[in-house]
């Protein structure tokens, strides 16, 4: 594993080769890398001596943000949920969309707060983020979760991909 200090070089140094290049003396900006990946997500839940993991593959599309890089992938359960997974510098950021909505960031080493909306309702959900590893085509992340105020457990949630010939979503 590549802390994530380290792959934040490799995306800077990818960053600056495709910012723009000349075609007849024209200044072209050349399109962010984006392409279609199958996707596996393994999230593993630790409370006291009880231990989940819950497994989940999709395809998906790996693209360039303005700082980093992103996955957006459908889960599929009885009612589809948008999902997308950006990464950058010390942080993650969850976005859900569907029979479950949130949007959370995951600073590493600070505790941040959101809110979480479900069937069963609004929760505020906290997080404290131990800690972010990404490598070329893996990232992990691991935190703490408290639900209204009430601890939940350890999360980790692992990620990986490999280019798909499938359209992406």
């Amino acid at each position: 594993m590549i802390p994530f200090a380290v792959a934040k070089k490799e995306i800077k140094k990818m960053q600056d080769r495709r910012k723009s290049c000349t075609l007849d003396d024209e200044v072209i900006e050349v399109k962010p890398v984006r392409y279609p990946v199958r996707l596996r997500q393994v999230t593993s839940i630790q409370d006291d001596a009880m231990r989940e993991s819950v497994e989940l593959e999709a395809d998906g599309t790996l693209f360039e943000t303005k700082d980093g890089f992103a996955l957006k992938f459908i889960q599929e359960d009885e009612q589809p949920i948008d999902t997308t997974i950006k990464w950058s510098h010390d942080q993650v950021a969850l976005n859900r969309k569907g029979p479950v909505s949130m949007h959370h960031v995951f600073i590493l080493g600070q505790k941040t707060k959101s809110g979480y909306e479900s069937q069963f309702g609004q929760m505020v959900m906290e997080t404290d983020t131990a800690t972010i590893e990404m490598t070329e085509q893996r990232m992990q992340f691991q935190y703490g979760l408290m639900m209204n105020h009430q601890p939940v457990g350890l999360y980790t949630i692992e990620l990986t991909w490999e280019r798909s010939e499938t359209d992406g979503i």
